[in-house]
């Protein structure tokens, strides 16, 4: 019989449970990482001393072995107390206990998700001298109640059949979100009913909001044949766009929400500037990023505004972000011939077109406001470059997705062939075709990709995979030192200003978002539980490096690679630093993840 103290377990009950003890790990990543690992308060082993450390703690390292977590905490005179289940070079760590904490002259006790968050950022408000961050509070909170909310509606289980099912899977299925992130499912300013309708995660399908503009307020430009509106107009639902004087502007229907609560914006539709036409159409599937849209049979994403924080950012398309993407697709149709005849299993989704509103307000700032609300961008979807046989999956499903994506990665590889040597043979096709023309890219051209796992599809067939593709122009920048001014007329002064990354910088970028971000992760899922296949996978990686410099490779490349083949640390992002200091992407700061590239030539797996 059920007595008023015991508290139901329902599925809700273990989807926040779950959530929370994911956003524990992922704060717990996050400042070992940034502040303990290089600060000296962070030790990884052994239980040591007299032995005051919780039962629970010796209980779970006798019966499943691991090591113990210890974190201190000077200004707070706490310490933290957790096991993992090996250590890790990079800070890719499994946890296999509950976490603890000590103040000064009390016991161990449990720590729970609230307090945990608390306990850091006050820390981190006293080391650096800072007011709390009650922002960053609500936004891990914010990430926990959505993760809850998709590990109730979330259905792992192997990639569909289909290729296109099993693509729409891949982009829909990132349950936890960025591994390093403080609050990496953060939504704020979004109601709970239409976080469960437009995200992904839930598998949401919807119509485009459309709005119509008229033709002198519509701001548009195309490399291709066709210009962006007439592609839009042969897109929506028929006859929708039939009046000369009118032009259709799309819209994600939580940035609708936002345009229509815009002063500007109803001052337009008052005086028939613009007219609202509401959700018609097609169901649209969003993918990953959220704002970018997918259907099967157009053969453009729409990559829309969202005037909502994600991870670290606004995601709003910013004037100079339309001309950035289009100068970026002029640059790339120049350089694609050499690079695919060099790397012919690459793939880049090229953005040629946009469009968005400009109500000439004569305000600077309020024509910005609404020209970003409404900017679009056209990316270029698989028709045409697909390979027969091929399924397009999402990198960040497969690496960036813990347990969800480790136990997708194991259904995919079993065969004949023991495990180990198939997530040999697998990597290694990826490695390859992910490295060397991001590498190229950067040394041959001053291109800067970022390969992160949200930004790459590889393209698998029955023996792994066989295309890579590239996207998000966004984060694509270009040298200073290649590209002056003279070569980036096409676009404005402030454009230019967000393409340019002076070489250091730009080198720094590739490195967290190729090494840290991407193959860190492939190679902590693949060998996850199996030091000794991890340290495989880093040869393959130090092979793949040594072997771009023996084919491509020239004095400035090397200058790079070697010290990285020494074991030169990695770049790695400060995801919680940028956000406790509410800091820009650009203005991130990097501090030193430690390089498996040399210590995996060693016989034994490390300690």
């Amino acid at each position: 019989m059920q007595t008023q103290y015991v508290r139901p377990i329902t599925p809700a009950l273990l989807a926040r449970h779950e959530a929370g003890r994911r956003a524990m790990e992922t704060l717990l990543n996050c400042y070992c990482r940034e502040v303990a690992g290089p600060q000296g308060q962070l030790q990884i082993g052994p239980l040591f001393g007299q032995g005051d450390w919780p039962q629970s703690v010796h209980v779970a390292m006798r019966s499943q072995g691991g090591s113990a977590m210890h974190v201190t905490l000077p200004m707070t005179e706490t310490r933290l107390l957790t096991v993992v289940e090996h250590p890790s070079r990079t800070g890719n760590y499994r946890y296999r206990s509950p976490f603890y904490h000590k103040a000064p002259g009390k016991p161990w006790a449990l720590l729970d998700g609230e307090d945990m968050a608390a306990l850091l950022l006050r820390e981190l408000a006293l080391q650096t001298d800072t007011p709390p961050n009650d922002e960053l509070r609500a936004q891990i909170r914010d990430s926990v109640t959505v993760t809850t909310a998709i590990l109730q509606s979330a259905q792992p289980g192997p990639f569909p059949a289909d290729p296109l099912e099993a693509y729409i899977a891949s982009e829909q299925s990132l349950v936890y979100g960025h591994p390093f992130h403080p609050a990496p499912k953060s939504r704020q300013g979004v109601s709970r009913a239409d976080m469960l309708r437009y995200s992904p995660e839930m598998g949401a399908e919807f119509p485009l909001h459309y709005f119509a503009v008229r033709r002198e307020h519509l701001l548009q430009q195309s490399l291709l044949d066709t210009s962006c509106d007439r592609i839009v107009a042969a897109q929506a639902p028929v006859g929708l766009g039939d009046e000369a004087e009118f032009a259709l502007m799309p819209t994600h229907p939580w940035q609708a929400r936002y345009l229509l609560a815009h002063p500007d914006v109803q001052a337009a539709l008052r005086d028939g500037r613009l007219r609202d036409l509401d959700m018609q159409g097609a169901a649209y599937l969003p993918t990953s990023s959220i704002r970018t849209l997918f259907h099967p049979e157009n053969p453009y994403f729409y990559k829309c505004s969202l005037n909502i924080r994600i991870t670290n950012c606004v995601r709003k398309n910013a004037v100079y972000e339309l001309e950035g993407a289009l100068q970026v697709t002029r640059l790339m149709r120049t350089l694609l011939p050499d690079l695919q005849a060099r790397f012919p299993d690459l793939e880049v989704m090229e953005e040629p077109a946009y469009q968005s509103v400009d109500l000439r307000l004569g305000d600077a700032q309020r024509d910005k406001e609404v020209t970003e609300g409404f900017g679009m961008i056209l990316r270029r979807g698989f028709d045409g470059s697909l390979r027969p046989g091929a399924t397009p999956l999402l990198a960040g499903a497969l690496f960036g997705n813990h347990t969800h994506g480790e136990a997708r990665m194991r259904e995919m590889l079993l065969s004949a062939m023991p495990y180990r040597a198939a997530a040999e043979q697998w990597f290694a096709k990826y490695a390859e075709r992910l490295m060397m023309p991001v590498l190229h890219c950067f040394f041959a051209y001053g291109v800067v990709f970022e390969p992160h796992l949200q930004n790459v599809v590889i393209a698998v067939g029955a023996d792994g995979p066989q295309q890579l593709y590239l996207r998000d122009f966004e984060g694509v920048k270009l040298v200073r030192e290649r590209y002056g001014a003279d070569q980036l007329q096409d676009v404005s002064p402030q454009a230019r200003e967000a393409l340019w990354y002076d070489a250091d910088l730009g080198w720094n970028r590739i490195v967290y978002c190729l090494f840290v971000n991407n193959l860190c992760e492939a190679i902590a899922q693949l060998g996850a539980g199996d030091p000794a296949l991890q340290q495989r996978l880093w040869r393959i990686v130090r092979a793949q490096l040594e072997r771009y410099q023996q084919l491509h490779g020239d004095m400035s490349s090397s200058a790079r690679i070697q010290p990285l083949l020494a074991g030169l640390p990695f770049a790695g992002k400060t995801n919680l630093m940028n956000r406790f200091f509410k800091r820009a992407d650009r203005a991130t700061t990097y501090v030193p993840v430690a390089n498996p590239l040399q210590s995996c030539l060693e016989d034994a797996a490390w300690n």
